[in-house]
């Protein structure tokens, strides 16, 4: 008989339980429940990509607006350097290229771009602002030596006039009444001075003798000398003078002769051949230094006209008989 209060404590003899698990494969483990995605951790900073941003460039993207419109300016002001009235713009504008230009370099140093520019701009208006000043002094004097040449036109020194006592006879009223007209000036075509008078201006004392024909004696001087075209002659001109203007001057470049005919033409060729004394183997000419020579001149054979003598550029022609 079996105690009850042994076999309450007594451990039942049980049979191993079958293992649900034998046999079977890999126990799968627990789903993932799904939740929210964890975002970055504040603080933390990944390296980026070095292709999330663009390479530097020099200058950091800033432009030089004022290298660029100091260059324009100032290529503007060469322009028009050399073209008279418009060169006082000119100069102003290499005035505003130089200072652009100057900024413009000063901004390359800190970085910006085009230095080129800058220096060109520079250069140019250093260039136009001497082109101004030579174009002014060039024009100047040229407007100087002009006006000096409206004076040189040579004039016959006028005789003194001769004072007669008064004529107290009463004129009539007709007489009153008949105005005379005034002679043409002395020197001019309608009024020329005669042959062998002495002219003079603030250069020269200058004197035109008696024109001549002279294919003989320039055929005597020159064999070889070429007869002169059909319906033409050779006429010398004597001259002789004296210079008395500052520095020097050679009489074959200051003192033009010339012949206008009656038919209105103007004769000046100089193409006479080997002519005696000629005037173009007189040497310069200083203060006081005087000269006598010849001039030659083809003119149409018998052709009535006057001679005329020149000085200098711009001087008007004093006339002179034949």
């Amino acid at each position: 008989m079996t105690d009850p209060i042994t076999s309450r404590f007594a451990p039942e003899s049980h049979a191993a339980a079958p293992d649900p698990t034998a046999g079977a494969g890999p126990v799968p483990g627990p789903t993932p429940v799904p939740g929210p995605v964890p975002g970055p951790v504040l603080g933390a900073h990944a390296a980026p990509s070095p292709a999330h941003y663009p390479s530097p460039t020099p200058g950091g993207g800033r432009g030089n607006g004022l290298a660029v419109g100091g260059f324009v300016v100032a290529l503007i002001g060469v322009v028009l350097c050399l073209i008279p009235i418009v060169n006082n713009v000119a100069f102003v504008l290499a005035a505003v290229g130089l200072v652009l230009g100057i900024i413009g370099l000063v901004k390359t140093r800190k970085g910006a771009p085009r230095k080129g520019l800058a220096v060109a701009a520079i250069v140019l208006a250093v260039v136009g602002g001497i082109g101004v000043i030579a174009s002014q002094a060039f024009y100047g004097k040229v407007l100087d030596d002009v006006a000096d040449s409206l004076d040189d036109t040579p004039v016959a020194a006028a005789p003194e006039a001769e004072t007669t006592p008064a004529d107290d006879t009463e004129t009539t009223d007709e007489a009153a009444d008949v105005a005379e007209p005034a002679p043409a000036e002395q020197g001019t075509r309608a009024n020329p001075y005669p042959a062998g008078t002495t002219v003079s201006n603030a250069e020269w004392d200058l004197t035109l003798g008696t024109p001549r024909e002279a294919w003989g004696e320039i055929q005597a001087e020159n064999p070889f000398n070429d007869a002169p075209a059909a319906g033409t002659e050779y006429w010398i001109v004597p001259l002789s003078g004296t210079f008395k203007g500052e520095g020097s001057r050679a009489p074959w470049v200051d003192i033009t002769v010339q012949f206008v005919g009656d038919d209105n033409v103007t004769y000046d060729g100089m193409d006479c051949g080997v002519i005696p004394t000629p005037i173009l183997d007189v040497g310069e000419l200083y203060a006081g230094g005087t000269f006598e020579a010849n001039a030659c001149i083809a003119v149409p054979a018998g052709a009535p006209g006057l001679f005329t003598l020149e000085t200098g550029w711009f001087s008007e022609p004093v006339f002179f008989a034949k």
